[in-house]
Parts: structure tokens; C-alpha cells; sequence
């Protein structure tokens, strides 16, 4: 039986909360986290904290978040607020069936309609890797949609680091259209190393010790309550 690990506590965060920290496999990370009563990071609130803790450990090493991609044989990527992987039997296999990406699907074409940073799931174009501008944040369909409301302050926090463009990477089409399983992934943010990019091409989880949770304050409103 393995023991559970506790988190350390990392930060604390004014208008945010109490960040933990654990070092060890996702599924892991996860049991730990929950029985400190805290919730993985989310991309948005990961980058809210970088910003008011600018010369710390949160920029300087990175940590799976709260969002996760599913790979499917030619169809589109997408990218959901809540991985499938958060559920801990998902975790790990890293694989689902088609049912579960046409609950997702499904939920992405319903969300069409509202601003990226209401969605809980979209459809990524393409199956390439690429570069975002990081003073195009506020504009960007898959910034807006993870960093929300803490878009356009990241991306000029990132330029004022010398980073000018955040690449994305993604598992390769060629491997996923060979596959008949779906493919899970979850996001990696990684720190500030002149890149700090979007990582979600890896589903080996002892690939990054790194997993960060949030405890949220409960005896005062949240000022940047997430979105």
C-alpha cells in the first residue's frame, strides 16, 4: 500500500489562497492533495500566483494543472477545465473510450457560443505544435481560455521575462490517428525558463514530479475568485 506523502505548503497568496506543493506521481499528488482538502491548481490561478510571486519557486519550476487534453483518431483535440484524468482509475491507464470524448465533444460545440474564458471544453485546431505571442494573450482563443481574466496580465508578465512566445505541444497526429483508444493527457505548465510552455504531449507521470493544489480562503470573499 503506498503511503500517502503530505504536501508542502509552498505559498501563500493574497486574494488567492494557500498553495501546496508535492512531489510525486500525478495519482499520487492527487490522494495527497485531497486529503489536505485542496484542489489541483488551475492554469489560471497557477498564473495569477507566478505573477505576485515573481522570484519564487512558483516561476521557477513548473506543475501539472487542473486542465487536461483528449486525443481521438481522426476527429479534433480538445482541451477540458476538468481532465478526465482527475478521475484517479483514468489515471492511470491514460487511455478512454470514444464515449468519453463525445461527452466532451458534445459539451465543446454547446460551449461555442460563450467567450473562451466561460467554456469548459474547446476544440483545438490542427494537431501541431505551435507559439502563442505573448502579447497576444487577450486575443488567443486557448490563452483566454485557461488564464481567463489573468490573460493579458500573464502574457505581458511573461514579455517582461524576456519570453515573447509560449509554445503549445501536443501529442503527434500521426501517433494518435494510429491509436484506437483515446488518448489522455494532462497539462503541464512549466516555469519560467525562457519558454514557459503549455506541455501536453506526455503520459508518463513519473516524466514530472510536480503536482500543485490550491486551498481557497473560506472566511473572506475572494477577490479574483477563479471564473
Amino acid at each position: 500500500m503506498t503511503t500517502t506523502i503530505k504536501p508542502t505548503l509552498e505559498a501563500e497568496v493574497e486574494g488567492l489562497g494557500k498553495i501546496y506543493r508535492v512531489n510525486r506521481p500525478f495519482n499520487e499528488a492527487l490522494e495527497s492533495l485531497n486529503e489536505q482538502k485542496a484542489k489541483i491548481i488551475s492554469s489560471r490561478d497557477l498564473a495569477y500566483a507566478r505573477t505576485k510571486k515573481p522570484n519564487g519557486s512558483l516561476c521557477n519550476n513548473g506543475s501539472y494543472t487542473r486542465e487536461g487534453f483528449l486525443h481521438s483518431k481522426n476527429e479534433p483535440y480538445l482541451l477540458a477545465l476538468d481532465s478526465p484524468l482527475l478521475d484517479l482509475e483514468l489515471a492511470d491507464y491514460f487511455s478512454t473510450d470514444k464515449e468519453v470524448y463525445n461527452k466532451y465533444r458534445e459539451k465543446a460545440e454547446e460551449d461555442k457560443s460563450k467567450s473562451p474564458n466561460g467554456r469548459g471544453v474547446i476544440i483545438l485546431s490542427g494537431g501541431e505544435n505551435y507559439k502563442i505571442p505573448t502579447n497576444r494573450f487577450n486575443e488567443d482563443e486557448l490563452t483566454l481560455f485557461l488564464f481567463k481574466d489573468q490573460a493579458e496580465n500573464y502574457g505581458n508578465f511573461l514579455k517582461e521575462n524576456g519570453i515573447d512566445k509560449m509554445p503549445v505541444w501536443l501529442v503527434d497526429r500521426n501517433y494518435v490517428d494510429s491509436e484506437e483508444r483515446v488518448i489522455l493527457t494532462q497539462l503541464w505548465l512549466h516555469p519560467l525558463d525562457g519558454r514557459s510552455c503549455v506541455y501536453g504531449d506526455s503520459n508518463d507521470f513519473d516524466c514530472y514530479y510536480g503536482v500543485r493544489g490550491l486551498l481557497k480562503k473560506t472566511n473572506e470573499v475572494m477577490k479574483n475568485k477563479e471564473i
